[in-house]
């Protein structure tokens, strides 16, 4: 930049070199007028550009800054990108292994199952065979060691003979007999639902029997043990109904009124 030092240094040369250069006082006024506007605009110049060049250093540092830490997030993402692919693979080999161990489980279970089946079907033929040896018990026998088993407690063992007879002598006139005690067997071991089943087939099978209102009255109780009034109620007026001279129709009469009453008594009927 020229300041006026060197201005005058340039005229001083000048003359001393030979050459004719005449100014008039008013016109080297003028010209370090000039000088010194050149030299002020030239200083703001240089503060202008100092000052934007002072921006773009700023500007191209947080540009590096911000280059430099989205790299790092990159790589950062990349790194778990792949730490998370690694565990994906690692746990689907996991799964195909335990698939394999699964399935060569299965086929272990099977071929077990299928030696026990087979192991099984032997005993049963063997058991056949074996009862087919023993002699068959008449209806009377398996009658008189019913209810002789009932007579004593022994209400599972009653149940069994009374179900043979059932199922070998169902034309047997004892078959009505064994049949209600059958029910009455699984009620007095308090196995109420099945006992009702058993009850059921008695006024079902052998409508005439003097064992039938019985059956239909127990049946009625059982219903009631299980909460189930509706059910209850249904037995005691089917008796009622079908058996109008039966002895146990003011029971059944009595017992109806009384579940009337706790009908909508949810701890003594469900339904």
């Amino acid at each position: 930049m020229m300041n006026m030092a060197a201005v005058v240094a340039v005229v001083f040369v000048a003359f001393g070199s030979g050459c004719f250069w005449a100014t008039t006082k008013h016109e080297g006024k003028l010209i370090k007028k000039d000088v010194r506007d050149l030299d002020t605009r030239l200083k703001k110049q240089e503060e202008s550009v100092g000052t934007k060049v002072v921006e773009l250093e700023a500007v191209l540092e947080k540009a590096t800054k911000l280059l430099t830490r989205n790299s790092a997030d990159l790589g950062a993402e990349v790194d778990g990108l792949e730490r998370e692919t690694a565990r994906l693979a690692g746990l689907v080999a996991e799964a195909s292994e335990l698939t394999a161990e699964l399935k060569a489980a299965d086929e272990r279970q099977n071929k077990l199952n299928g030696d026990r089946f087979d192991e099984l079907e032997k005993r049963l033929a063997a058991l056949e065979e074996k009862i087919n040896r023993v002699p068959a018990k008449s209806a009377s026998t398996l009658y008189q060691e019913g209810k002789a088993a009932y007579d004593a407690g022994n209400y599972k063992e009653a149940h069994d003979a009374f179900q043979t007879l059932v199922v070998k002598y169902s034309d047997n006139a004892l078959a009505d007999d064994a049949q209600y005690y059958r029910g009455e067997s699984l009620y007095r071991q308090k196995s109420y639902q099945l006992a009702l089943g058993e009850l059921q087939k008695v006024f079902e099978k052998f409508p005439k029997s003097s064992w039938a209102p019985k059956a239909l009255f127990r049946a009625g109780e059982a219903a009631t043990k299980l909460k189930w009034c509706t059910d209850a109620r249904a037995y005691y007026g089917l008796l009622r109904q079908k058996y109008p001279r039966s002895d146990l129709v003011k029971k059944a009469k009595a017992a109806d009124t009384k579940l009337r009453k706790y009908a909508k008594n949810k701890s003594r009927c469900q339904s």
